[in-house]
């Protein structure tokens, strides 16, 4: 199953799906929609007439990235018979045409990051200052985390759904950059194997970003709580 949340993302979902169908075939879609003022949820139900495999979470309200991951999780929780998840931005930034790759790798490996940051990732289309908080940012939680992973805020994930299971969801109240941070590192803290692949990270088609300050304060503070939490249990 592939999970999508979305925000506000009515012109990106249609080609988005489009694209999935076309790399994947059938693969189950859900998406889990906040609300969404602009109409997305009207765009998907409208693709529901015809898709099959298109579903939708709704929400009444926004209430975050880590939240939309968290409720989609625990919808897979209770359907066993999904093996795995794959997740990814609505905003075509994440290339559906890797989706093949990363479903054969998942069947090797509990976790799969599409990585702009190991040999062959790239980012396309970001300004200077943009390359440099997100670089840096992902050097800074992977050094106070000690999790091996090189992007550890990536969006294009895949995971086991029998690792999933093992994550404890009531205790993740992080959002944004912080929610992906802290999934790769409890999923390692857990034992999981985290194989990164390279994928070219292109910035947003169409609407507008949400990348924000306070969603970058969120990912400098969850780095320093885990590397204080670690001198403690020295």
């Amino acid at each position: 199953m592939i999970i999508i949340p979305t925000y506000n993302e009515r012109s990106n979902v249609r080609p988005l799906v489009e694209r999935i169908r076309k790399a994947t075939g059938d693969l189950s879609i859900l998406f889990v929609d906040d609300n969404s003022p602009d109409g997305t949820q009207v765009e998907i139900v409208a693709m529901q007439k015809t898709d099959k495999n298109i579903y939708l979470l709704a929400r009444p309200k926004k209430q975050g990235l880590g939240s939309a991951y968290r409720a989609a999780f625990e919808h897979v929780r209770r359907s066993p018979e999904i093996e795995f998840v794959i997740t990814l931005d609505a905003d075509l930034s994440h290339d559906p045409s890797e989706l093949p790759i990363f479903l054969k790798l998942i069947k090797l490996h509990p976790v799969v990051v599409g990585s702009r940051y190991v040999a062959g990732g790239k980012i396309i289309n970001w300004n200077l200052v943009r390359r440099l908080v997100s670089k840096f940012g992902n050097i800074y939680a992977k050094f106070l985390t000690a999790t091996p992973v090189s992007d550890l805020t990536s969006g294009y994930v895949a995971y086991q759904t029998s690792w999933l299971n093992r994550v404890p969801f009531q205790n993740i109240q992080a959002e944004g950059y912080a929610f992906q941070i802290e999934m790769k590192h409890r999923l390692h803290a857990l034992g999981a194997n985290i194989h990164e692949h390279p994928i070219a990270f292109v910035e947003r088609e169409g609407g507008k970003s949400k990348f924000s300050l306070v969603i970058i304060l969120e990912g400098v503070k969850f780095p320093l709580k885990v590397y204080f939490e670690r001198l403690l249990r020295k």
